[in-house]
């Protein structure tokens, strides 16, 4: 119960105790006319003031006064019914009003409920593209890692090769060189020999002189060696290659100068690396 019915309430036990003290003053105040005119006429007769008609009129004007009083009261009451009644039509459109801004709250709610879920599946979606791709990023910088350290492999094995091949022209400008000399070497010496009534088949071909000498620059299976056609090694010789008198492989001459020569590395002797510095031979050591 609100204000308002709290307020008839108490407006209505008014009323009824007004009504019940008017009943109790009324019956207090109820006379016998009959008899009061019985006395009254006694009182006349014998010389007495009337007093009925006194009291009559008194009631009459009290009578009046309380119908008055709820004729007031009645008006002030429908005053507050209609008050009332007004009071419960501004609440009743308060609350239709919030009614409506409830149900407008409420969709609304629903239309954020559903953003979020949106936003959060995107979210969702979009952290899962990035572990994916995460994963494929780091499997390109391995790939990229693995690639490029072939490449620096690869590149490092062609600027070996580079410097292999420059010193393999090197070694081949070299071989030509000396076969020009040696076949005007040959040349000559057929010529020398023709006028001596000598042929080149009659010399000692296995024949090698006892010389040595070191190892003075070594490329993979090639070496130099500072012995030369003007220390008798030509080509097709063979030389034995040491390290502290402790024998380390042989060697095959492929090219002679005058002061040195080129040799290739026969595996099948091979007892270990031959290095620049190491001692080279033409007949084993005892």
């Amino acid at each position: 119960m609100n204000i308002l019915g709290k307020i008839f309430v108490f407006a209505v036990f008014v009323m009824s105790l007004v009504f019940m003290s008017f009943a109790i003053a009324l019956y207090s105040t109820h006379t016998n006319w009959k008899e009061e005119i019985l006395r009254e006429s006694n009182e006349v007769r014998a010389g007495k003031p009337l007093g009925w008609k006194a009291q009559l009129t008194e009631a009459k004007k009290e009578r009046e006064a309380a119908e008055g009083e709820i004729e007031k009261l009645t008006s002030e009451v429908a005053a507050s019914e209609v008050a009332r009644d007004q009071v419960v039509a501004k609440i009743q459109t308060a609350l239709e009003e919030k009614n409506k801004e409830l149900v407008a709250l409420r969709e609304e709610k629903v239309d954020r409920e559903k953003e979020r879920a949106e936003a959060q599946e995107e979210v969702t979606k979009a952290r899962d593209e990035l572990k994916e791709l995460t994963t494929k990023i780091e499997g390109l910088r391995t790939q990229v890692k693995t690639q490029q350290s072939a490449v620096d492999a690869q590149v490092d094995r062609a600027a070996k090769l580079a410097t292999e091949l420059h010193e393999q022209e090197s070694f081949l400008a070299i071989a030509n060189e000396r076969k020009a000399q040696l076949e005007k070497q040959v040349a000559n010496a057929r010529l020398l020999l023709k006028q001596g009534g000598l042929s080149v088949d009659s010399l000692p071909r296995d024949q090698v002189p006892a010389i040595d000498g070191i190892v003075t620059a070594v490329a993979d299976d090639s070496v130099e060696v500072s012995l030369g056609g003007q220390d008798g090694v030509q080509m097709g010789h063979f030389l034995e290659v040491y390290r502290n008198n402790q024998y380390v492989g042989r060697v095959k001459v492929v090219s002679v100068k005058a002061d040195k020569a080129m040799a290739v590395v026969i595996r099948e002797f091979s007892r270990g690396s031959i290095q620049r510095g190491d001692r080279v031979a033409t007949k084993l050591k005892a």
